[in-house]
């Protein structure tokens, strides 16, 4: 009785990297920060055509519906995401005083 044993090829990260056509660094801080999937063996990272098909998948970016739609449909998933957690209420950037210029009223005893 012979059982058929399939092995799927696995791509080295640098050989996953060129088919992807992106940096192999890139692709090891995706894995290391478990944002793509991937094959822990000896170590290394290795790579199989379905990993290939899914990092393919999850960095896909669809067209908006027309151009310059500012309806909220065409947000990224990322900037959704970080909506909902609340993340993108970012402080407003305030100017830097001239020639270290102060306000006077901190600094001035008169003006109070």
């Amino acid at each position: 009785m012979t059982a058929n044993h399939y092995t799927p090829a696995l791509y080295t990260a640098a050989e996953a990297a060129e088919i992807l056509r992106v940096k192999q660094s890139w692709l090891e801080r995706q894995a290391a920060a478990r944002k793509i999937p991937f094959a822990m063996l000896g170590g290394a990272y290795k790579f199989s055509a379905d990993h290939l098909a899914a990092i393919v998948q999850i960095f896909e970016m669809m067209p908006s519906p027309s151009h310059g739609a500012r309806d909220g449909r065409a947000r990224s998933q990322h900037t959704r995401k970080q909506e909902q957690a609340g993340l993108s209420g970012i402080a407003p950037l305030r100017p830097r005083p001239r020639n270290g210029r102060r306000d006077s009223s901190i600094t001035d005893p008169s003006a109070a």
